[in-house]
This record gives structure tokens, sequence and C-alpha cells, in this order.
């Protein structure tokens, strides 16, 4: 067979070929794979041949280098060849022989030009529901081949799934290389350091970094800017350390931070996760940090955890706290939890802010949010509350 041809495995004899060879141990479908596993794979295929026919034996080391010349003549497709054959791969039904393939097929892509193709053929009307996983194992494969050339081309799509592809990239090379790779995030992600997104470059690396150096990632993450990608980047870190089992480490980091946005959104998010696995704990946490800067925001998160769980309950304890401005944020935040199971007492509780300009348009939120989903019911309390004559009238006018 020429192998400049054309090749797409559907030859019958390729297909018998590449088959044969997976049962008598000689193609694997797990990559790597499990040592144990390839041991025992050989151990059977040993005592198999030991046992089998001299005609069997022919058949299996005819098998053999049928399915060698069969990868030998796959790690030499065109860029072209390559297209052609990712769209066959993925017109397969059958998703564990699509799978299959398309594992076998990734290991015979051997230089740039090959993994460009497979890359780009991927993007083509690309749907990460559909081809995600895919996506990431073609850009973990090419980032562990030639990362630098991967993140070119990642770099040159732009948009989610440029910045997608990069991330990929940067999360396996941050732990091979982590200086190298840190100062590629750097350099090419300057121009996004304006914007509002932030650079999802080095967010992409810190979701690594943090499984396996959650310290160092949690340093990355307060050295950038502003912006939704370091939001996302507080939260991996904070993921890096609750999965090693490093809550604790994680209150004392937060709480030695410079006090400013990242300190502040930090807790937040810490306070969050803290509430997630033990509301008690967690309000005993909050109620202990220093007054202002974070502490308000920190008890808006565990209120509203516990205002889903136990709404008794965490309105018995604000009913004993102070109405104070540091009280604001938890109380707002309550009334935004119970609005839609008792509206009444969400305006109520809203009527409890200190601030009057914050009181005032909260009060006249829940009110609106409610006439919106309860028209009559809303606008008989409306009648007989206690507001000015000119909100009721405003409120009235307006409809449900």
């Amino acid at each position: 067979m020429n192998p400049t041809l054309s090749l797409t495995l559907k030859s019958t004899a390729l297909a018998a070929a590449v088959g044969a060879a997976f049962y008598a141990g000689c193609v694997t479908r797990s990559g790597a794979g499990n040592g144990h596993a390839r041991r025992e794979r050989a151990a059977v295929s040993a005592t198999a041949m030991a046992a089998a026919s001299p005609l069997e034996k022919m058949s299996a080391g005819r098998a053999k280098a049928d399915a060698e010349k069969a990868a030998k003549v796959l790690a030499t497709l065109t860029p072209e060849q390559v297209t052609a054959r990712m769209k066959e791969i993925f017109d397969t039904e059958d998703p564990i022989a699509r799978m299959d393939a398309y594992l076998d097929f990734l290991r015979t892509l051997k230089d740039n030009g090959q993994m460009q193709s497979a890359a780009a053929t991927m993007l083509e009307n690309f749907n990460p529901r559909e081809r995600g996983r895919e996506y990431q194992m073609l850009m973990t494969l090419w980032g562990k081949q030639d990362p630098v050339a991967a993140l070119a081309f990642s770099h040159e799509k732009k948009g989610w799934t440029g910045n997608w592809g990069a991330s990929t990239v940067l999360a396996d090379w941050v732990k091979r290389e982590p200086d190298t790779a840190i100062a590629w995030a750097r350099e090419n992600g300057k121009e996004m350091d304006a914007s509002e997104d932030g650079n999802w470059y080095m967010t992409g690396l810190i979701g690594g970094l943090a499984k396996s150096d959650p310290d160092r990632a949690a340093k990355l993450a307060e050295s950038m800017g502003r912006s939704r990608a370091r939001g996302d980047a507080m939260d991996l870190v904070l993921d890096g350390f609750f999965k090693n089992e490093r809550g604790g480490e994680a209150k004392t980091w937060a709480a030695a931070l410079a006090e400013g946005p990242f300190k502040e959104g930090l807790m937040n998010r810490l306070a969050g996760r803290l509430a997630d696995q033990n509301v008690s704990q967690a309000l005993t946490w909050a109620e202990a940090l220093p007054d202002g800067g974070a502490k308000p925001q920190a008890l808006s998160q565990v209120i509203s955890k516990w205002a889903r769980e136990e709404p008794n309950a965490a309105g018995e304890w604000l009913n004993g706290q102070p109405l104070t401005p540091a009280m604001d944020d938890p109380r707002e935040t309550f009334a935004r939890r119970i609005e839609e199971t008792d509206p009444e007492a969400a305006i109520a509780w809203a009527g409890t802010i200190s601030d009057e300009g914050r009181r005032s348009r909260m009060t006249r939120e829940l009110t609106r949010n409610w006439m919106q989903r309860e028209p009559d019911a809303a606008r008989q309390w409306i009648s007989n509350s206690a507001m000015p004559s000119e909100v009721k009238e405003r409120l009235l006018r307006r409809r449900g």
C-alpha cells in the first residue's frame, strides 16, 4: 500500500491488523496505562503464545508487524490527511468506538503541523459540550510535546476558545517548568491586563499550580490586577487549599493579606467555602474578623447560606445585631434570600438597613419584584402599608 495515498483506517486489512495487535497485547487503549495491567497482559500473551500452534504464532507475528506498519503510516499523515481522519472519527456514531479511534489517532500525531491541523479541525463549529474533553486531550498532548507552539496557536485564536486551549497547556506546563510557564503567561497576557476580563493565561496556570503548590498559586493570584480572571484565580487557589484539606491554612493566609480589594474578594469567597462546610463554625470565624474591611461581606456569605437552610435561626441571629452600617450587608442579603418565600418579611428586613438611601432603594426593589410575581397581593399590601403617599402612588402606577 502506498503510504502517501489517503489512508482512513477503514481498509479491511489495516483494521484487522490493528484489532489483532490489540488483542495480542501490542497496542493499548489507555495511553501510559497501568504498569501492573500491562505486565498482566504481557504474561497472558506470553502464555498464549507458548501454547499456540506454529500457524497461530505466525499469524500473531504478522498481526504485530501489520500493526507496527499501520502506526508508522499514520505517523506520516499530511495535515490534509489529519483533517480528513479527524472528521471521519467524529462522524462515528458509536461513542466507545469513536473515543477508541480518537485515542489511537492522538498517539500518532508527532509534529506541530499535524497538531495544528488537528486543533484547527477540532475548532470548526466547535461545541464544548460535545468536544470539550477531546479538545483538552489534544491540547494537553501538544503542550507536552511543544508547549510554545501549542500556545502560539491558541494565542492567535484569541477569544474563549483560544484562552481555553492556552489554559489547558499552561495548567500542565506550569507543573513541569513553572518559571518558564509563568514568564510566558505574563509576557503574552500583557494586552489582557488592562481589560476587565484580565489575564486568563495566569488563571489557567494558577489552576494547574494550585493542586500541587497552592502557596505559590496564591502569591500569583495576589499579583494579578483586579479583574474577572483574578476572581476565578481566587476560587482556584481556594480549591487547591481545600482539596488538600488545608482550609485552616487558607484562613491564616487570607487574614495576613494586606487590606484592599483583593483581600475583601478572597475573604468573601473563603466565607462561602467555610459556610458550605459548617455554617456555625463559619459564623464564629466571620464574627471574629476585625471590624470593617472584609467582615460585612464575609458575614453576608454566611447569612446567605444559613438563610437557605434555616431562615428562622438566621433571622433570630440578625435580630440580636445592632442597627449599624456594618450590618447593612448581612441584612440586605437576608432580605433577598427570603423575598420569594415571604415578601412581606423581606420588605420589613429591608426597612432595618441603617443607610437611608440604601434602605429606600432596597424597599422599592423588593416591592416591585413582588408586584411582578403576585400583583394583587402586592398592591393590597402597598395600599395598607405605612409608606409615604407619594411612594405608594408611584408603586401602584406600575403594572404588575
